[in-house]
Formats: C-alpha cells, sequence, structure tokens
C-alpha cells in the first residue's frame, strides 16, 4: 500500500514538473518575441549601453529558463551544473558587483566546471530516452550489454 502511494505521489510530481515545463517554454516563447522587438527598437533609437545590458539581461534569463526546462524533463547533475553555471554567468556579465564578488563567481563557475570535468564521467553514461544507463548494465528491453 505505501509502495503504491510513493509511486502515484512520484508520478504526480512528475507530471507537475512537465506542466511547469511547459509554462516555463510558453513563456520563454512570449518573451523571445518580446525580446525581438525590444532589439529592433534599440538598433533603431540607440539610447546607450543601460539598453544593451537590458537586452543581455533578458537574453540571458530566457537561456536559463530554456535549461531550466531541460534540468525538469531530464533529470542528470550536468543538467542542474548547468543551470548553476549559466545563473553564474548572468551574475558576472549583467551583474554590476565589487571585483572581490566577480573574483568569487569566476571561481564558482570554475568549481562548477571542474565538478563536471572530474567527477562526472560521461563516458560511463549512455542516452537512453527513459535517461541515464551505465555501460554494461542490462536494458530491460533488449537484454544486452
Amino acid at each position: 500500500m505505501r509502495k503504491k502511494l510513493q509511486d502515484k505521489m512520484f508520478e504526480i510530481s512528475y507530471l507537475f514538473e512537465l506542466l511547469i515545463s511547459l509554462i516555463v517554454g510558453l513563456a520563454i516563447l512570449v518573451l523571445s518575441v518580446r525580446l525581438i522587438a525590444d532589439t529592433i527598437h534599440v538598433a533603431i533609437n540607440a539610447d546607450g549601453v543601460s539598453a544593451l545590458v537590458t537586452i543581455l539581461d533578458d537574453a540571458i534569463i530566457l537561456a536559463i529558463g530554456a535549461e531550466l526546462i531541460k534540468m525538469l524533463c531530464k533529470h542528470t547533475p550536468e543538467t542542474v551544473i548547468e543551470v548553476l553555471a549559466f545563473a553564474l554567468a548572468r551574475q558576472l556579465i549583467v551583474g554590476h558587483a565589487a571585483p572581490w564578488e566577480n573574483l568569487v563567481t569566476v571561481l564558482a563557475i570554475a568549481a562548477l566546471f571542474a565538478v563536471r570535468r572530474f567527477l562526472l564521467k560521461r563516458q560511463d553514461l549512455v542516452e537512453t530516452p527513459d535517461g541515464l544507463i551505465r555501460v554494461g548494465e542490462k536494458t530491460e528491453e533488449s537484454g544486452e550489454q
């Protein structure tokens, strides 16, 4: 009974994640059109660097949203690291932080890349429609290694 309830709750939470991904995807689509219009407006009016910073900020936020969708749909450590790297890059690029804060951000990005490089071994994993499996594990469909 408890296992069935846990399985149902897991399925419901997965469906909520997909629903949230769909909502975020629709928002990204709508805001991408708005970003194009804002970019054209800035190109015509050329009202300074602050407008460019605003456009960069909006574009990076849309990229973070796209990465968030990937993270919600594909539960791998690598997608989490990518979302964090984009968020930190946004802070570094459009944020007006003190030099020591920029240094901490750069170190955090370097740490994320180090984690991805040395702790996540992609060559040991194979992409499947259902997620990732280790090389050498038997799949249910094929029964092969």
